[in-house]
């Protein structure tokens, strides 16, 4: 896998992790308000494991981009920015995450022996003004997360080439409108510059990984004009229909393509070609390769 590749796909599970975290943080803030809150979310949260998503976020983060060497030593890029944020994001968690455990384990059981004595008093004071404290800092990691997530978006408009970034969105776009807060085509435009462009390197990054069904899909679900939609979906079905085992309908599908498509990416020609080599090497009935051969001459 190809540098740039590689790099873009751990951002995108960065993305997908602060995507998780986020919407705990939006539930932690709901459930506190309404004194339903548990332990147990708050550890999903953050802690100390992989188990918490703030932790995997704040790891991948300090990997990819405390070492990267390429970056200017000059001035603060957005990445970095990103990973400042996300550390201070981990920390003011951490202490949510502290001053709720305290409060909730031992203010209950301090008060039924408050007669015990002036230190079980002094400690119920120290816990009612840590009550209050970790209230603040639970609101502080909200505004923190939504300042995190207005860099993320900053961060991601500079990786606007990428097909993985656009199909990482849209794969899970319901999650992307409630933490980005707003529409999916407004997402698109805002990081991608336009909407339609956005799904044509998501489909496009589909297909050059051979997830065709998933291209397909793609297309069906996601605004996309003519004739890419329909072109990107007869390749991406006969290229399905073939690595199904069914090379009469994965020709009825190229056929199609080519017949529609005359500008044809190089990727999908070159990998059209490789599977119609295959069928001639694996000897398929005479009408079949007939077929391929006239497909392989059409496409030179």
């Amino acid at each position: 896998m190809a540098q740039q590749e590689w790099r873009e796909r751990r951002v995108a599970q960065i993305m997908r992790d602060f995507m998780e975290a986020y919407e705990l943080s939006s539930q932690i803030g709901r459930a506190l308000e309404s004194d339903e809150l548990d332990f147990q979310r708050v550890r999903r949260l953050v802690g100390d494991s992989e188990e918490s998503a703030l932790y995997r976020l704040k790891e991948e983060c300090h990997a990819l981009f405390r070492f990267d060497q390429e970056r200017s030593e000059s001035e603060i890029q957005a990445e970095e920015l990103f990973d400042l944020a996300v550390g201070a994001l981990f920390h003011e968690a951490m202490r949510f995450r502290e001053g709720y455990y305290l409060t909730t384990r031992y203010a209950p059981r301090l008060e039924s022996q408050r007669e015990r004595g002036p230190l079980v008093a002094a400690f119920l004071n120290v816990i009612r003004s840590g009550h209050t404290r970790m209230r603040e800092s639970g609101a502080e990691m909200l505004t923190l997360f939504e300042q995190t997530r207005d860099q993320l978006v900053i961060l991601l408009k500079e990786m606007s080439e990428s097909g993985v970034i656009a199909r990482s969105l849209l794969e899970d776009s319901e999650r992307a409108t409630r933490v980005f807060d707003c529409s999916t085509t407004e997402l698109m435009r805002e990081i991608f510059g336009d909407a339609e462009r956005a799904a044509r390197l998501a489909v496009e990054n589909l297909i050059a990984f051979g997830h065709y069904q998933e291209a397909d899909e793609m297309v069906e679900r996601v605004a996309t004009t003519e004739p890419f939609g329909s072109n990107a979906r007869a390749f991406a079905i006969a290229m399905d229909r073939y690595f199904a085992g069914e090379p009469s309908a994965a020709l009825d599908g190229l056929e199609t393509w080519v017949e529609r498509d005359t500008r044809r990416p190089d990727l999908w020609t070159q990998q059209a070609r490789r599977i119609l080599d295959l069928m001639l090497e694996n000897g398929y009935e005479p009408s079949l390769g007939s077929r391929a051969e006239a497909l392989i001459a059409e496409l030179g």
